[in-house]
């Protein structure tokens, strides 16, 4: 009977242990992990934004991006600032903002037909705000994607929607 008990306390201990660290230590795992790559093979840094081709199967930034949309990305820290987020977006096709925790835990999505306006200005704080401008983040630092849809891959439309990528700034 002594041995039931002792092997369940393992069986419990090992399951609190595991459970830890897929929940709060392999997130952040993989987003170092991550971060330091695209730090290295971008040379980006925080709180500058890096625009990417349309993804190819070549592609090995992201796993498995969808080869439909341009990305633009920003690795941001809020420790000394805030980050304003200005660009004009595209008015016939989709573009989403999406921020997410280092936990990889996403915390804010926003799509075009969400915004009343194509033209995006957004400020990314650590103090509340009751405006619609202003998002309150959750934590210091984290990571943000905006996701363009190109629908047409002709040259011109792909050059139209890269010269809109190129225009998202940060201040």
């Amino acid at each position: 009977m002594k041995k039931i008990f002792f092997y369940l306390g393992i069986i419990m201990v090992m399951s609190i242990c595991s459970y830890n660290l897929t929940i709060h230590y392999i997130p952040n795992i993989v987003y170092a992990v991550f971060h330091y790559k695209i730090e290295k093979n971008q040379n980006i840094k925080d709180n500058e934004i890096k625009h990417f081709d349309i993804p190819s199967d070549q592609s090995r930034n992201v796993v498995m991006p969808n080869p439909d949309f341009l990305y633009s990305t920003i690795f941001y820290d809020l420790s000394e600032k805030d980050l304003n987020i200005n660009a004009n977006m595209p008015d016939s096709t989709y573009w989403s903002v999406s921020f997410y925790k280092p936990n990889t835990i996403n915390w804010y999505v926003k799509n075009d037909r969400e915004f009343d306006t194509n033209k995006l200005d957004l400020t990314l704080t650590l103090n509340d705000s009751k405006s619609e401008d202003f998002i309150t983040s959750p934590v210091k630092k984290g990571f943000m994607i905006i996701r363009i849809l190109v629908e047409k891959k002709d040259k011109e439309s792909i050059n139209y929607y890269k010269s809109l990528q190129k225009n998202i700034i940060l201040k």
